[in-house]
């Protein structure tokens, strides 16, 4: 139960807190109305709703929702690529059967000592085969593929940290609206209260028609924002919904409060940048970019093979004739038409672009990490001043109530510090559903979260 609950008691208790003790708002006293008749009172509000912990939301985000499920596959893949690029050390082994028909031939000379002057040939062999030398294209594909699975590892973490913020800005958006419906719908019955007041001291004369009016305004205004709070209601739980992935959209109710934590030292931001994973997902773009210059290289270099056969061959099935056979194969490249020079050209310029982009990026998150770290810091001091001056708009509101009461004070003072009342609260609750999306965007920036 959150600290400001006190003033956002629903109309159901006003027979049993008239009486208590304490500070009224619209004539009702808050300070003893047990805890359970609050939960008692949020249940029936929330209906059929699915209740939901923080706790539960981080589980079902972390297991449900499609954009991690997608960052998750892409690592996978990243890493079977990069398991892959071994293979240009590894021997190439193969086995091949083929079948020729020579009917009308001339008789030719035969095949490893066999005559092919029959109509057909059989030929079943084993191949190895084993790359000596390939220009270093063995190398660059190995760390282009590990610098790659760089690349989806930050890109994980990123989508983790975004899936984070997107949970708790979700989460406490929709804790804000079932907390503005409450809010409102005690506002509204304070206007109640207060059209009542007025329009007994307007029919005994003691006030005029304007100041009637004026609360009736007010009352029709608190209306409207209730209205309002009940439909934000329905699109903060659609919201929620998305974020943790669920087919269909379900009526929740978020229970509990995220863990918040204050605001510390100021950090060194050049060396927090560099740990945050869109820093590293740069930097990995730019390994892999290095080995793409390697990569396209190879094709200016020599390649070695070796390889080698065994088998059989013979003018029947299965072939009787043993054939075995060792090639060593020297590739000189001489002239492509310009092809591996242009590519060697472009691989060049694709690094520089990525060396650039990494000196972009870390510019970019320093002056995101000063700016949200700025309004996270801001936050945490917001949310203690209005706390403040809602205490004080409490008072003062319920001293202007008395002396209203009383003939001490006038309509347009007495209203002034009934809607500085209501505005205060308001503020209130807007601070504290800021301050944690403040602290979900400092996370975001750094690229951490909740996410397991």
């Amino acid at each position: 139960m959150t600290q400001w609950f006190r003033w956002l008691v629903p109309a159901a208790f006003a027979s049993q807190a008239r009486n208590a003790p304490g500070p009224p708002i619209a004539g009702i006293s808050l300070r003893l109305i047990p805890v359970s008749m609050l939960v008692l009172t949020l249940s029936v509000w929330a209906g059929s709703s699915t209740v939901l912990s923080w706790e539960a939301c981080v589980q079902e985000a972390a297991a449900n929702n499609p954009d991690l499920h997608s960052a998750r596959a892409n690592l996978e893949a990243a890493s079977f690529t990069a398991k892959g690029a071994y293979s240009g050390y590894l021997p190439q082994l193969s086995a091949e059967t083929s079948y020729t028909d020579r009917s009308g031939s001339e008789a030719t000379s035969g095949i490893a000592g066999v005559s092919t002057t029959s109509g057909t040939n059989y030929d079943a062999s084993v191949l190895l085969s084993q790359n000596l030398f390939a220009g270093f294209q063995d190398r660059a594909k190995i760390e282009q593929g590990a610098a790659n699975r760089e690349v989806s590892e930050a890109s994980l973490a990123v989508a983790k940290a975004k899936l984070s913020q997107d949970l708790k800005v979700a989460f406490v958006g929709l804790k804000y609206a079932q907390d503005n419906v409450i809010l409102t719908e005690n506002i509204m019955h304070r206007q109640e209260e207060n059209l009542r007041l007025v329009g007994l001291r307007f029919e005994s004369g003691n006030e005029n028609k304007g100041s009637y009016l004026q609360t009736k305004a007010s009352l029709a205004q608190a209306r409207y924002d209730h209205l309002q709070s009940q439909h934000d209601l329905v699109s903060a739980q659609a919201q929620l919904d998305r974020v943790l992935g669920r087919a269909e959209m379900d009526e929740l109710e978020a229970r509990g409060d995220i863990p918040l934590i204050e605001p510390g030292t100021v950090p060194d931001f050049r060396e927090l940048a560099r740990q945050v994973p869109n820093y590293q997902q740069a930097a990995a773009q730019q390994k892999s970019a290095v080995a793409g210059v390697t990569l396209a290289r190879s094709g200016l270099y020599p390649s070695l093979n070796l390889s080698g056969s065994v088998g059989r061959v013979g003018n029947d099935w299965f072939p009787d004739t043993t054939r075995r056979t060792v090639g060593l194969n020297l590739n000189v490249p001489i002239y492509s038409g310009g092809k591996d020079y242009y590519a060697t050209k472009s691989a060049v310029s694709s690094l520089e672009a990525a060396a650039s982009n990494t000196d972009s990026t870390e510019h970019q998150l320093l002056v995101n990490l000063k700016q949200t770290y700025a309004s996270y810091a801001e936050s945490a001091e917001k949310l203690k001043v209005d706390q403040a001056f809602l205490d004080a708009a409490f008072t003062r509101a319920e001293i202007a109530r008395s002396k209203y009461n009383n003939g001490l004070m006038s309509f347009e003072d007495w209203d002034r510090l009934e809607s500085d009342l209501i505005q205060r609260q308001k503020n209130f609750l807007q601070s504290q559903r800021d301050r944690v999306v403040a602290e979900a965007a400092w996370e975001q920036a750094q690229g951490k979260g909740v996410i397991p």
